[in-house]
């Protein structure tokens, strides 16, 4: 409504102007000047501001409805792209969500079945439990001797793991023993042949050859722990006379004093002395700690030997220590200690051959599986 009633007035002031200019413009002549009127009115000089303001004032306006036409599409296509993006991330969490629910369907699914396994394997479980229940019940009033024949068994089995793991011959032999008493309390002909065996085993496990470890262990650690008493061989040397340096008084002397003093002054620099004989080269402080040690290491590893039954390592490791000992270091009371020690050591058997196996174990494992077996299918 304002462009129009602007353009109006707009049009109105141009025909007005149009009317003053011409009833106020006289006809001249080309060579006779106007003159002025005094009387006449002067026109309005306002017209031109007023067209240059409305024709910027519409431009404006255009301007401001381009930018609300472009405002109100951006805002629109942002909506719009915003809608579909929101659109698809809500389609995405349906579908993830109907995953979710679809595995855990099938997860509750297979957690029934495998619980209904589990109550079926434990009504089973419990059924054969009850049954055997009753079983041991009656092997417990009918055969109550088979439990003394079950602990002889177990006696047997610890001898075996006491010889063959822990070398202890003697604990061996006592558990053999004890499962003999067993079997002798049952009153049972038929375990003569059972008893015999363990009578056999008896006798071969105390015919073994025992050896006193634990001494030889001790005796070669107080051996080790001579070593660092000992004294490197070094090379001795006889004490030459020293020679006479002492001056004469006299004057007529002082050729004699004169070598006496020049003797004197150059045997504080230069020192020659002669030995006859092979002479061997000393050994380093560091090559001595190194020799040491690997003496040290010699003894230990004869005494693992001991432990480990390894005849072989045990007697060289002693051969080894007696030759360094021998080639090294001084004769002195620690080396005549030391090697006495070790030749009592040398040729001691720390191998001993135990039996493979013990023949009335196995008799008794028979004995019980053939026992519960008629049990079991009630004959």
């Amino acid at each position: 409504m304002t462009d129009k009633t602007n353009d109006n007035k707009e049009h109105k002031n141009t025909a007005v102007a149009d009317e003053v200019d011409v009833s106020q413009t006289p006809e001249q002549s080309p060579t006779t000047p106007s003159t002025p009127d005094p009387k006449a009115p002067v026109p309005e000089q306002k017209e031109p501001e007023q067209k240059k303001s409305a024709s910027s004032g519409k431009i404006l306006a255009i301007i401001a409805i381009i930018i609300a036409i472009v405002l109100a599409v951006i805002l629109y296509w942002h909506g719009h792209n915003q809608a579909l993006a929101q659109t698809e991330q809500l389609n995405r969490m349906q579908a993830e969500l109907q995953q979710q629910q679809s595995r855990l369907e099938q997860a509750e699914a297979a957690q029934s079945r495998t619980l209904a396994a589990v109550v079926r394997n434990q009504n089973s479980t419990s059924e054969q439990l009850e049954g055997l229940s009753h079983k041991l019940l009656d092997l417990d009033s009918k055969r109550p001797n088979d439990w003394m024949l079950a602990e002889a068994e177990y006696l047997v089995r610890m001898a075996g793991r006491k010889l063959w793991l822990e070398q202890d011959a003697v604990s061996a032999a006592m558990m053999l023993a004890n499962a003999d008493e067993r079997l002798a309390a049952l009153n049972d002909p038929g375990l003569t042949p059972v008893r015999r065996a363990l009578a056999d085993d008896i006798a071969s496990i105390k015919s073994v050859k025992k050896v006193d470890r634990e001494g030889l262990v001790i005796k070669l650690n107080s051996i080790n722990d001579q070593v660092d008493k000992l004294t490197l061989a070094g090379i001795i040397m006889t004490r030459a006379d020293a020679p006479d340096f002492s001056l004469s008084e006299s004057v007529s002397d002082w050729k004699e004093n004169l070598k006496k003093s020049w003797a004197s002054f150059s045997d504080d620099f230069v020192t020659v002395r002669r030995r006859d004989g092979n002479v061997e080269a000393l050994l380093s402080p560091q090559q001595h700690w190194y020799l040491s040690e690997n003496l040290k290491g010699k003894l230990l590893q004869a005494q693992l030997a001991v432990y480990r039954e390894q005849q072989e390592i045990y007697d060289s490791s002693l051969t080894q220590a007696e030759q360094w000992l021998q080639d090294y270091f001084a004769d002195d009371s620690v080396r005549q200690f030391m090697l006495e020690q070790i030749k009592q050591l040398e040729g001691q058997q720390i191998k001993v051959d135990y039996p493979e196996q013990f023949s009335a174990q196995e008799r008794l494992q028979q004995l019980l599986d053939d026992r519960l077996q008629r049990l079991l299918t009630g004959l």
